[in-house]
């Protein structure tokens, strides 16, 4: 039986939460952070009666779990659009230099792995997921230290009259609610406390990367397409090297667990629906999320 600990559903969470904050797109400010961490409040009203439901022993109808695998294909495929368009401005050797071919050729390479890892199972995945967060956790740490130390505290001022546009933005970076609404019932107990302690880390980490690329990269930031990537580009915690090719490495595998922890939730869906799929089912579910990636982009 797939179980997972409150920290495994933590993990696999967060880590496609981060990477949906690592390719935002367009200018952001303070208001884009508080933005961010109010849409967390919401997602965490919407997600408490489901974690009440499992709390009384309840499990996903038919209909729940045909809607939420659906939901777990489209927001599949748009983290593998993100991971597209991203990497546009993240120096990979053969992508930008294989144009259309090379892009396709990573997004395949990418999509297999992302198959090899949820077909491992989702308790396997979470105890993956934990070591992954952990090591983003100390890069993430050290250039929220050196952006503190910068001391341009103005470029925080707070916009109230953008609030509603940055709650909507927030919101729609949420995507992985799917996910965790699926993996929420793989746990054993502490329903509603996983779902507090969830959210309310989401909004603070979601909140911390904003805030540190703002005070990075603020200076440039009508011109940053990217923003995150920009601050990861000219942030230098580390006297003797800048921290690009660490952001490389962490971009890269936030955006393999991301599009896993999608692939492993649906499939799981997938197979109660239908066990005929309980061989092909992490397969199949890989293909339409890159269908639809194909589609939508």
């Amino acid at each position: 039986m797939n179980r997972i600990t409150p920290g495994q559903l933590c993990a696999m969470g967060l880590i496609g939460e981060i990477f949906a904050v690592f390719c935002t797109e367009g200018s952001i400010s303070a208001a884009t952070a508080a933005g961010y961490a109010m849409s967390s409040g919401v997602l965490l009203l919407l997600a408490m009666p489901l974690a009440l439901h499992y709390r009384r022993g309840g499990r996903l109808c038919r209909g729940a779990a045909l809607v939420l695998f659906v939901w777990l294909i489209f927001w599949g495929g748009r983290l593998f659009c993100m991971q597209q368009r991203t990497t546009e401005v993240i120096y990979i050797p053969f992508e930008n230099s294989g144009g259309l071919a090379g892009k396709l050729l990573v997004t395949g390479l990418i999509g297999l792995v992302c198959l090899y890892i949820s077909s491992s199972g989702v308790k396997a995945l979470g105890r993956s997921a934990v070591i992954a967060a952990a090591a983003g956790t100390l890069g993430l740490t050290a250039v929220a230290f050196s952006a503190a130390s910068s001391h341009e505290w103005g470029r925080l001022s707070l916009e109230w009259s953008d609030m509603g546009g940055e709650l909507v933005r927030g919101l729609k970076a949420g995507g992985g609610i799917g996910a965790f609404a699926v993996m929420l019932g793989l746990q054993r107990e502490s329903y509603i406390r996983s779902t507090a302690v969830y959210f309310s880390a989401k909004s603070a980490v979601s909140a911390a990367v904003l805030l540190t690329s703002v005070l990075v990269a603020g200076g440039i930031m009508q011109t940053a397409e990217f923003p995150v990537v920009t601050a990861a580009h000219l942030s230098q915690p580390f006297p003797s090297q800048r921290i690009d090719s660490l952001f490389l490495i962490l971009f890269t595998v936030y955006a393999v667990f991301a599009i896993a922890v999608q692939a492993a939730a649906a499939s799981y869906l997938l197979r109660q629906m239908i066990p005929g799929f309980r061989r092909f089912g992490s397969l199949t579910v890989i293909v339409l999320m890159l269908g639809t990636c194909l589609i939508t982009m």
